[in-house]
Protein backbone atom coordinates (compact mmCIF):
# COMPACT_ATOMS: atom_id res chain seq x y z
CA UNK A 1 0.00 0.00 0.00
CA UNK A 2 1.31 3.40 -0.63
CA UNK A 3 2.14 6.24 1.91
CA UNK A 4 -0.62 8.46 0.26
CA UNK A 5 -3.29 6.08 0.13
CA UNK A 6 -2.13 4.49 3.80
CA UNK A 7 -3.24 8.14 4.71
CA UNK A 8 -6.53 8.30 3.19
CA UNK A 9 -7.59 5.08 4.23
CA UNK A 10 -6.45 6.03 8.23
CA UNK A 11 -8.38 9.36 7.79
CA UNK A 12 -11.26 7.42 6.34
CA UNK A 13 -11.55 5.39 9.16
CA UNK A 14 -11.75 8.53 11.22
CA UNK A 15 -15.07 9.50 9.32
CA UNK A 16 -16.14 6.01 9.79
CA UNK A 17 -15.48 6.06 13.64
CA UNK A 18 -17.34 9.27 13.73
CA UNK A 19 -20.18 7.85 11.30
CA UNK A 20 -20.43 4.74 13.58
CA UNK A 21 -21.29 7.13 17.32
CA UNK A 22 -24.70 7.68 16.97
CA UNK A 23 -25.46 4.56 15.89
CA UNK A 24 -23.98 2.86 19.24
CA UNK A 25 -26.22 5.41 21.64
CA UNK A 26 -29.02 3.14 20.45
CA UNK A 27 -27.44 -0.23 21.14
CA UNK A 28 -25.81 0.20 24.65
CA UNK A 29 -23.37 -2.44 25.10
CA UNK A 30 -23.55 -4.90 27.83
CA UNK A 31 -20.09 -5.81 28.90
CA UNK A 32 -16.69 -3.82 29.19
CA UNK A 33 -14.84 -3.06 25.61
CA UNK A 34 -11.47 -4.19 24.82
CA UNK A 35 -9.46 -1.55 24.01
CA UNK A 36 -5.88 -0.84 23.44
CA UNK A 37 -3.73 2.48 24.34
CA UNK A 38 -0.55 4.09 23.36
CA UNK A 39 1.66 6.35 24.91
CA UNK A 40 1.92 10.10 23.92
CA UNK A 41 5.28 11.11 23.22
CA UNK A 42 7.46 13.62 22.05
CA UNK A 43 9.79 13.13 19.47
CA UNK A 44 12.94 14.67 18.42
CA UNK A 45 11.98 15.58 14.82
CA UNK A 46 8.37 15.25 13.01
CA UNK A 47 8.00 15.28 9.28
CA UNK A 48 5.11 15.93 6.83
CA UNK A 49 5.62 13.68 4.44
CA UNK A 50 3.83 13.63 0.88
CA UNK A 51 4.40 10.92 -1.38
CA UNK A 52 4.18 10.68 -5.24
CA UNK A 53 4.56 8.07 -7.92
CA UNK A 54 6.05 8.58 -11.68
CA UNK A 55 8.80 8.22 -13.35
CA UNK A 56 12.46 9.45 -14.38
CA UNK A 57 12.44 12.26 -17.07
CA UNK A 58 14.87 14.60 -18.57
CA UNK A 59 14.66 18.21 -17.86
CA UNK A 60 15.38 19.04 -21.74
CA UNK A 61 14.08 17.08 -24.78
CA UNK A 62 14.00 17.67 -28.16
CA UNK A 63 11.78 15.56 -31.03
CA UNK A 64 13.66 16.28 -34.44
CA UNK A 65 11.61 17.31 -37.20
CA UNK A 66 12.35 18.47 -40.90
CA UNK A 67 10.68 21.46 -42.31
CA UNK A 68 10.82 20.31 -46.00
CA UNK A 69 9.94 17.23 -47.74
CA UNK A 70 13.70 15.23 -49.34
CA UNK A 71 15.96 12.38 -49.36
CA UNK A 72 18.52 11.57 -46.19
CA UNK A 73 22.02 11.71 -47.88
CA UNK A 74 23.88 12.06 -44.51
CA UNK A 75 22.94 10.87 -41.56
CA UNK A 76 26.39 10.52 -39.50
CA UNK A 77 24.83 9.34 -35.89
CA UNK A 78 23.60 6.90 -34.44
CA UNK A 79 21.30 5.99 -31.29
CA UNK A 80 23.02 6.42 -28.15
CA UNK A 81 25.66 8.57 -29.31
CA UNK A 82 26.89 11.75 -27.54
CA UNK A 83 26.49 15.00 -29.34
CA UNK A 84 27.68 18.85 -28.47
CA UNK A 85 25.40 21.88 -29.92
CA UNK A 86 24.92 22.82 -33.46
CA UNK A 87 26.53 19.04 -34.35
CA UNK A 88 25.58 17.85 -37.74
CA UNK A 89 22.74 15.05 -37.26
CA UNK A 90 21.50 14.32 -40.67
CA UNK A 91 21.79 16.48 -44.31
CA UNK A 92 18.84 16.03 -46.94
CA UNK A 93 19.39 16.12 -50.66
CA UNK A 94 19.56 19.92 -51.11
CA UNK A 95 19.30 19.99 -54.75
CA UNK A 96 15.87 21.87 -55.17
CA UNK A 97 16.44 24.32 -52.57
CA UNK A 98 19.98 24.69 -53.97
CA UNK A 99 17.88 25.75 -57.47
CA UNK A 100 15.61 27.81 -55.79
CA UNK A 101 18.45 29.79 -54.55
CA UNK A 102 20.11 30.72 -57.50
CA UNK A 103 16.59 31.01 -59.05
CA UNK A 104 15.70 33.66 -56.12
CA UNK A 105 19.71 35.25 -56.60
CA UNK A 106 19.35 35.86 -60.48
CA UNK A 107 15.76 37.50 -60.06
CA UNK A 108 16.76 39.64 -57.43
CA UNK A 109 20.08 40.66 -59.62
CA UNK A 110 18.08 41.49 -62.16
CA UNK A 111 15.57 43.94 -60.35
CA UNK A 112 18.92 45.67 -58.55
CA UNK A 113 20.46 45.85 -62.57
CA UNK A 114 16.91 47.43 -63.22
CA UNK A 115 17.20 49.34 -60.08
CA UNK A 116 20.31 50.83 -61.24
CA UNK A 117 19.06 51.52 -64.71
CA UNK A 118 16.38 53.96 -63.12
CA UNK A 119 18.97 55.47 -60.87
CA UNK A 120 21.04 56.39 -63.49
CA UNK A 121 18.30 57.64 -65.74
CA UNK A 122 17.33 59.64 -63.25
CA UNK A 123 20.88 61.62 -62.76
CA UNK A 124 20.72 62.14 -66.56
CA UNK A 125 17.90 63.74 -66.54
CA UNK A 126 18.40 66.11 -63.69
CA UNK A 127 21.75 66.32 -65.79
CA UNK A 128 19.67 67.57 -68.60
CA UNK A 129 17.65 70.01 -66.55
CA UNK A 130 20.52 71.72 -65.16
CA UNK A 131 22.02 72.17 -68.46
CA UNK A 132 18.58 73.11 -70.23
CA UNK A 133 18.50 75.64 -66.78
CA UNK A 134 21.73 76.93 -67.96
CA UNK A 135 20.67 77.74 -71.16
CA UNK A 136 17.49 79.41 -70.54
CA UNK A 137 19.71 81.61 -68.52
CA UNK A 138 22.04 82.74 -71.18
CA UNK A 139 19.42 83.05 -73.68
CA UNK A 140 17.17 85.50 -71.43
CA UNK A 141 20.39 87.54 -70.94
CA UNK A 142 20.93 87.41 -74.68
CA UNK A 143 17.25 88.61 -74.82
CA UNK A 144 18.03 91.41 -72.50
CA UNK A 145 21.00 92.24 -74.71
CA UNK A 146 18.88 92.26 -78.29
CA UNK A 147 16.07 93.99 -76.42
CA UNK A 148 18.24 96.81 -75.50
CA UNK A 149 20.32 96.99 -79.11
CA UNK A 150 16.35 97.05 -80.68
CA UNK A 151 15.64 100.18 -78.28
CA UNK A 152 18.69 101.90 -78.65
CA UNK A 153 18.88 100.72 -83.15
CA UNK A 154 14.61 102.29 -82.67
CA UNK A 155 16.18 105.32 -81.50
CA UNK A 156 18.61 105.79 -84.44
CA UNK A 157 15.82 104.93 -86.75
CA UNK A 158 13.74 107.88 -86.04
CA UNK A 159 16.19 110.10 -86.07
CA UNK A 160 17.52 109.35 -88.79
CA UNK A 161 13.88 108.86 -90.68
CA UNK A 162 13.32 112.94 -89.69
CA UNK A 163 16.65 113.47 -91.18
CA UNK A 164 16.29 111.69 -94.48
CA UNK A 165 12.74 113.77 -94.54
CA UNK A 166 14.76 117.30 -94.44
CA UNK A 167 16.90 115.27 -96.70
CA UNK A 168 19.80 115.80 -94.49
CA UNK A 169 21.28 112.42 -94.89
CA UNK A 170 20.99 109.79 -97.86
CA UNK A 171 18.52 107.11 -98.32
CA UNK A 172 21.55 104.46 -98.45
CA UNK A 173 22.22 105.28 -94.68
CA UNK A 174 18.86 105.26 -93.77
CA UNK A 175 18.05 102.00 -95.05
CA UNK A 176 21.17 100.11 -93.45
CA UNK A 177 19.95 101.53 -90.14
CA UNK A 178 16.44 100.10 -90.91
CA UNK A 179 17.61 96.77 -91.66
CA UNK A 180 19.76 96.81 -88.29
CA UNK A 181 16.54 97.25 -86.56
CA UNK A 182 14.84 94.78 -87.85
CA UNK A 183 17.75 92.43 -87.58
CA UNK A 184 17.34 93.29 -83.89
CA UNK A 185 13.67 92.93 -83.73
CA UNK A 186 14.51 89.08 -85.17
CA UNK A 187 17.19 88.74 -82.68
CA UNK A 188 14.28 89.36 -79.61
CA UNK A 189 11.99 86.82 -81.04
CA UNK A 190 14.25 84.44 -81.52
CA UNK A 191 15.75 84.93 -78.04
CA UNK A 192 12.41 84.84 -76.73
CA UNK A 193 11.50 81.22 -78.89
CA UNK A 194 14.57 79.78 -77.22
CA UNK A 195 13.74 80.54 -73.57
CA UNK A 196 10.08 79.14 -74.32
CA UNK A 197 11.90 76.13 -75.64
CA UNK A 198 13.90 75.78 -72.79
CA UNK A 199 11.09 76.00 -70.53
CA UNK A 200 9.26 72.82 -72.29
CA UNK A 201 12.47 71.06 -72.12
CA UNK A 202 12.91 71.89 -68.60
CA UNK A 203 9.44 70.64 -67.24
CA UNK A 204 9.02 67.53 -69.59
CA UNK A 205 12.88 66.97 -67.81
CA UNK A 206 11.07 67.50 -64.35
CA UNK A 207 8.16 65.00 -65.40
CA UNK A 208 10.51 62.42 -67.00
CA UNK A 209 12.57 62.51 -63.69
CA UNK A 210 9.25 62.26 -61.45
CA UNK A 211 8.00 59.26 -63.49
CA UNK A 212 11.62 58.04 -63.52
CA UNK A 213 12.04 58.20 -59.38
CA UNK A 214 8.03 56.48 -59.23
CA UNK A 215 9.30 53.62 -61.11
CA UNK A 216 12.51 53.84 -58.87
CA UNK A 217 10.20 53.26 -55.92
CA UNK A 218 8.10 50.56 -57.44
CA UNK A 219 11.56 48.51 -58.18
CA UNK A 220 13.12 49.18 -54.85
CA UNK A 221 9.67 47.47 -53.64
CA UNK A 222 10.22 44.63 -56.08
CA UNK A 223 14.16 43.97 -54.96
CA UNK A 224 13.04 44.37 -51.40
CA UNK A 225 10.61 41.35 -51.98
CA UNK A 226 13.07 39.21 -53.97
CA UNK A 227 15.78 39.53 -51.10
CA UNK A 228 13.00 38.52 -48.85
CA UNK A 229 12.37 35.53 -51.27
CA UNK A 230 16.37 34.88 -51.35
CA UNK A 231 16.36 34.40 -47.66
CA UNK A 232 13.48 32.50 -47.42
CA UNK A 233 14.94 29.94 -50.00
CA UNK A 234 18.39 30.41 -48.34
CA UNK A 235 17.21 29.72 -44.94
CA UNK A 236 15.56 26.59 -46.25
CA UNK A 237 18.47 25.53 -47.87
CA UNK A 238 20.41 25.47 -44.60
CA UNK A 239 17.62 23.81 -43.16
CA UNK A 240 18.88 20.65 -45.51
CA UNK A 241 21.39 20.46 -42.76
CA UNK A 242 19.86 19.09 -39.11
CA UNK A 243 22.21 20.10 -36.16
CA UNK A 244 21.88 19.09 -32.39
CA UNK A 245 19.58 22.25 -30.33
CA UNK A 246 22.23 21.38 -26.90
CA UNK A 247 24.58 19.07 -26.06
CA UNK A 248 23.27 16.10 -25.16
CA UNK A 249 22.60 12.11 -26.08
CA UNK A 250 20.55 10.60 -29.11
CA UNK A 251 17.86 8.23 -27.04
CA UNK A 252 16.00 7.24 -29.91
CA UNK A 253 16.53 7.34 -34.70
CA UNK A 254 13.89 6.59 -36.16
CA UNK A 255 15.56 6.88 -39.50
CA UNK A 256 17.96 5.54 -42.05
CA UNK A 257 20.06 6.92 -45.06
CA UNK A 258 17.89 6.88 -47.88
CA UNK A 259 14.86 7.29 -46.38
CA UNK A 260 12.62 10.07 -46.95
CA UNK A 261 12.34 12.93 -44.79
CA UNK A 262 8.60 14.19 -44.31
CA UNK A 263 7.99 17.56 -43.00
CA UNK A 264 6.33 17.71 -39.10
CA UNK A 265 3.17 18.53 -38.53
CA UNK A 266 2.05 19.74 -34.59
CA UNK A 267 3.61 16.67 -33.09
CA UNK A 268 3.28 14.44 -35.68
CA UNK A 269 5.56 11.16 -34.60
CA UNK A 270 5.89 10.07 -37.53
CA UNK A 271 7.85 12.67 -38.70
CA UNK A 272 10.03 12.56 -35.61
CA UNK A 273 13.32 11.72 -37.11
CA UNK A 274 15.02 11.52 -33.96
CA UNK A 275 15.48 12.82 -30.00
CA UNK A 276 17.72 13.99 -27.95
CA UNK A 277 17.94 14.76 -24.20
CA UNK A 278 20.13 16.21 -21.76
CA UNK A 279 21.02 13.57 -19.42
CA UNK A 280 23.14 16.38 -17.27
CA UNK A 281 19.66 17.61 -15.52
CA UNK A 282 17.69 14.61 -14.58
CA UNK A 283 14.25 15.12 -12.65
CA UNK A 284 11.28 13.11 -11.80
CA UNK A 285 7.33 13.64 -13.08
CA UNK A 286 5.24 12.50 -10.03
CA UNK A 287 1.75 12.45 -9.48
CA UNK A 288 0.38 13.70 -6.03
CA UNK A 289 -2.69 13.36 -4.57
CA UNK A 290 -5.30 16.76 -4.50
CA UNK A 291 -5.50 16.31 -0.61
CA UNK A 292 -1.92 16.45 -0.52
CA UNK A 293 -0.84 18.76 -3.25
CA UNK A 294 -1.88 22.00 -1.18
CA UNK A 295 0.63 21.40 0.97
CA UNK A 296 3.90 21.21 -1.54
CA UNK A 297 6.04 24.66 -1.92
CA UNK A 298 8.72 25.25 -4.70
CA UNK A 299 12.19 24.15 -3.21
CA UNK A 300 10.96 21.25 -1.11
CA UNK A 301 13.30 18.61 -0.76
CA UNK A 302 12.86 14.94 -1.11
CA UNK A 303 13.89 11.54 -1.10
CA UNK A 304 13.63 9.46 -4.25
CA UNK A 305 13.50 5.50 -4.91
CA UNK A 306 14.10 4.14 -8.62
CA UNK A 307 12.59 0.84 -8.97
CA UNK A 308 15.99 0.10 -10.91
CA UNK A 309 18.05 1.33 -8.43
CA UNK A 310 16.67 0.26 -5.29
CA UNK A 311 20.24 0.35 -3.26
CA UNK A 312 20.86 3.77 -4.18
CA UNK A 313 18.59 6.62 -2.06
CA UNK A 314 18.33 9.97 -4.40
CA UNK A 315 17.40 13.40 -2.99
CA UNK A 316 15.82 15.97 -5.36
CA UNK A 317 14.40 19.19 -5.04
CA UNK A 318 10.53 20.91 -6.06
CA UNK A 319 10.98 22.74 -9.35
CA UNK A 320 7.67 22.85 -10.29
CA UNK A 321 3.83 22.17 -9.41
CA UNK A 322 0.98 21.41 -11.79
CA UNK A 323 -1.77 24.17 -11.32
CA UNK A 324 -4.57 21.59 -13.43
CA UNK A 325 -5.07 18.19 -12.71
CA UNK A 326 -3.82 15.68 -15.14
CA UNK A 327 -5.98 14.60 -17.79
CA UNK A 328 -6.99 10.91 -17.06
CA UNK A 329 -6.40 8.84 -20.00
CA UNK A 330 -8.96 5.89 -18.52
CA UNK A 331 -12.18 7.59 -19.72
CA UNK A 332 -14.06 6.57 -16.19
CA UNK A 333 -15.11 3.51 -14.68
CA UNK A 334 -12.36 1.89 -12.12
CA UNK A 335 -12.46 2.60 -8.23
CA UNK A 336 -14.54 5.78 -8.09
CA UNK A 337 -17.90 7.04 -9.67
CA UNK A 338 -16.93 6.20 -13.22
CA UNK A 339 -17.58 8.38 -15.96
CA UNK A 340 -21.18 9.29 -15.49
CA UNK A 341 -20.51 12.43 -13.40
CA UNK A 342 -19.33 11.24 -9.73
CA UNK A 343 -15.88 12.54 -8.28
CA UNK A 344 -13.09 10.66 -8.58
CA UNK A 345 -9.33 11.24 -7.43
CA UNK A 346 -7.31 13.51 -8.94
CA UNK A 347 -3.71 13.86 -9.26
CA UNK A 348 -1.25 17.23 -9.95
CA UNK A 349 1.81 16.94 -11.15
CA UNK A 350 5.05 17.70 -8.99
CA UNK A 351 8.91 18.31 -10.57
CA UNK A 352 11.71 17.31 -8.04
CA UNK A 353 14.94 18.07 -9.44
CA UNK A 354 17.65 14.93 -8.94
CA UNK A 355 20.84 16.06 -7.32
CA UNK A 356 24.05 14.09 -8.54
CA UNK A 357 22.12 11.68 -10.28
CA UNK A 358 23.94 8.62 -10.99
CA UNK A 359 24.80 7.35 -14.23
CA UNK A 360 23.32 4.46 -14.41
CA UNK A 361 19.59 6.34 -14.18
CA UNK A 362 17.60 6.71 -17.54
CA UNK A 363 14.46 8.15 -18.33
CA UNK A 364 11.50 6.73 -18.19
CA UNK A 365 12.69 5.04 -14.74
CA UNK A 366 9.31 4.14 -12.40
CA UNK A 367 10.13 5.98 -9.00
CA UNK A 368 8.49 6.90 -5.98
CA UNK A 369 9.13 9.73 -3.98
CA UNK A 370 8.50 11.11 -0.31
CA UNK A 371 8.70 15.03 -0.09
CA UNK A 372 9.32 16.60 3.13
CA UNK A 373 6.68 19.57 3.52
CA UNK A 374 7.18 20.69 7.31
CA UNK A 375 9.25 19.64 9.62
CA UNK A 376 8.90 20.54 13.69
CA UNK A 377 11.78 19.28 16.51
CA UNK A 378 10.97 18.16 19.68
CA UNK A 379 7.09 18.10 19.20
CA UNK A 380 4.32 15.99 21.07
CA UNK A 381 2.68 13.68 18.88
CA UNK A 382 -0.03 11.42 19.10
CA UNK A 383 -0.47 8.50 16.57
CA UNK A 384 -2.91 9.11 13.58
CA UNK A 385 -5.49 6.36 14.50
CA UNK A 386 -5.89 8.06 17.48
CA UNK A 387 -8.01 10.59 16.30
CA UNK A 388 -12.01 10.06 15.45
CA UNK A 389 -14.60 12.42 14.72
CA UNK A 390 -17.53 12.69 17.18
CA UNK A 391 -20.70 15.21 17.02
CA UNK A 392 -20.85 16.91 20.71
CA UNK A 393 -22.72 19.37 22.75
CA UNK A 394 -20.46 22.88 22.36
CA UNK A 395 -21.74 25.92 24.74
CA UNK A 396 -22.37 29.74 22.94
CA UNK A 397 -18.65 30.23 22.99
CA UNK A 398 -17.97 27.41 21.05
CA UNK A 399 -16.23 25.21 23.86
CA UNK A 400 -17.08 21.05 24.17
CA UNK A 401 -19.21 20.38 27.15
CA UNK A 402 -19.12 16.97 28.07
CA UNK A 403 -22.50 15.10 27.67
CA UNK A 404 -24.34 14.12 30.72
CA UNK A 405 -26.34 10.66 30.19
CA UNK A 406 -29.64 12.23 31.35
CA UNK A 407 -28.99 15.29 28.83
CA UNK A 408 -28.28 13.21 25.75
CA UNK A 409 -32.10 12.98 24.07
CA UNK A 410 -33.01 16.57 24.58
CA UNK A 411 -29.26 18.08 24.22
CA UNK A 412 -28.96 15.96 20.88
CA UNK A 413 -31.64 17.96 19.11
CA UNK A 414 -30.16 20.92 19.66
CA UNK A 415 -32.63 22.23 22.28
CA UNK A 416 -32.03 23.90 25.66
CA UNK A 417 -31.17 21.72 28.30
CA UNK A 418 -32.31 21.24 32.07
CA UNK A 419 -30.06 24.42 33.42
CA UNK A 420 -31.60 26.56 30.66
CA UNK A 421 -28.69 26.96 28.37
CA UNK A 422 -28.22 26.65 25.15
CA UNK A 423 -26.48 24.31 23.21
CA UNK A 424 -25.60 23.32 20.21
CA UNK A 425 -23.99 20.11 18.44
CA UNK A 426 -21.47 20.10 15.76
CA UNK A 427 -18.67 17.29 14.34
CA UNK A 428 -15.45 17.69 15.98
CA UNK A 429 -12.02 15.81 16.10
CA UNK A 430 -11.14 14.14 18.98
CA UNK A 431 -9.85 10.99 21.06
CA UNK A 432 -10.72 8.76 23.43
CA UNK A 433 -8.95 8.21 26.97
CA UNK A 434 -9.21 5.85 29.34
CA UNK A 435 -10.82 7.49 32.75
CA UNK A 436 -9.69 5.94 36.07
CA UNK A 437 -13.34 4.83 36.59
CA UNK A 438 -13.00 2.48 33.77
CA UNK A 439 -14.71 4.46 31.33
CA UNK A 440 -14.26 6.29 27.71
CA UNK A 441 -13.78 10.17 27.83
CA UNK A 442 -13.56 11.73 24.64
CA UNK A 443 -11.56 14.59 24.80
CA UNK A 444 -11.31 17.42 21.67
CA UNK A 445 -7.41 17.80 20.48
CA UNK A 446 -5.97 20.71 18.34
CA UNK A 447 -3.39 19.15 15.89
CA UNK A 448 -0.69 20.39 13.56
CA UNK A 449 1.25 18.86 10.74
CA UNK A 450 1.17 15.25 9.89
CA UNK A 451 3.67 12.81 9.89
CA UNK A 452 3.81 9.13 8.52
CA UNK A 453 2.21 7.40 11.38
CA UNK A 454 1.71 10.72 13.90
CA UNK A 455 0.11 13.92 13.79
CA UNK A 456 1.66 16.99 16.08
CA UNK A 457 -0.82 17.57 19.25
CA UNK A 458 -1.38 21.12 19.78
CA UNK A 459 -3.66 21.38 22.54
CA UNK A 460 -6.51 19.70 24.31
CA UNK A 461 -4.59 16.52 26.35
CA UNK A 462 -2.98 18.38 29.60
CA UNK A 463 -2.47 16.06 31.83
CA UNK A 464 -3.10 13.05 30.15
CA UNK A 465 -0.50 10.72 28.85
CA UNK A 466 -2.24 8.05 27.02
CA UNK A 467 -5.04 7.81 24.25
CA UNK A 468 -7.01 4.92 22.92
CA UNK A 469 -6.01 3.60 19.76
CA UNK A 470 -7.78 1.00 18.45
CA UNK A 471 -9.18 -1.91 17.67
CA UNK A 472 -10.68 0.28 14.75
CA UNK A 473 -13.74 -1.79 15.16
CA UNK A 474 -14.39 -0.52 18.85
CA UNK A 475 -12.90 2.41 18.46
CA UNK A 476 -15.34 3.08 15.50
CA UNK A 477 -18.41 2.87 17.80
CA UNK A 478 -16.96 4.12 20.92
CA UNK A 479 -19.10 6.47 22.80
CA UNK A 480 -18.78 8.94 25.72
CA UNK A 481 -18.85 7.11 29.08
CA UNK A 482 -18.56 3.25 27.31
CA UNK A 483 -17.42 0.82 30.01
CA UNK A 484 -13.69 -0.23 28.75
CA UNK A 485 -10.94 -2.93 29.72
CA UNK A 486 -7.59 -1.98 28.61
CA UNK A 487 -5.70 -4.96 26.54
CA UNK A 488 -1.88 -4.38 27.63
CA UNK A 489 -1.15 -8.09 26.22
CA UNK A 490 -0.79 -6.78 22.59
CA UNK A 491 1.90 -3.82 22.63
CA UNK A 492 1.50 -0.76 19.93
CA UNK A 493 4.22 -0.60 17.19
CA UNK A 494 4.49 3.30 16.31
CA UNK A 495 6.79 3.03 14.00
CA UNK A 496 6.43 2.15 10.33
CA UNK A 497 9.03 0.19 8.98
CA UNK A 498 11.71 2.12 6.70
CA UNK A 499 10.81 2.39 3.08
CA UNK A 500 8.51 3.68 0.60
CA UNK A 501 5.83 1.57 0.54
CA UNK A 502 6.24 0.44 3.90
CA UNK A 503 2.67 -0.10 6.40
CA UNK A 504 1.85 -0.08 9.95
CA UNK A 505 1.21 -2.94 12.00
CA UNK A 506 -0.77 -1.10 14.31
CA UNK A 507 -3.70 -3.12 15.83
Amino acid sequence: MKKSHRKKVILGALVLAGAGGGAAALWPRSKPVSVVIARLETVPELRSIVHGTGEVRTQDKADIQSELAGVIVELPVREGDHVVKDQVLLRIDPFQSQSEVEAARSALLALEAEAQGQAFQIATSEANTARDEFLKKSAEADLLQAETNLARTKEVYQREKSLLDANLISKDQFEITETQRKLNESQVVAAGSRIQQLDAQINATRSSIEFARAVRDAVAKRVEGAQSSLRRTEDMLHKTILRAPFDGVIVKLNVKKGERAVPGVLSSPQATLMTIADFSVLETELKVDETDIVSVKLGDRGKIVVDALLDQSLEGTVVEIGNSPIASLSGGGGGGMGSGGGQEGKDFKVVLRIENPPAALRPGMSCEADITTSTKTNVAVLPIQALTMREVLLDAQGKYIPEPMDEKSSARNGVASADGKERNRKEIQGVFVAAADGKARFRPVETGILGEMDIELVGGLEGIDEVIVGPLKALRSLEEGAHITVDRSKPFRRRPQKGPSSEEGAP
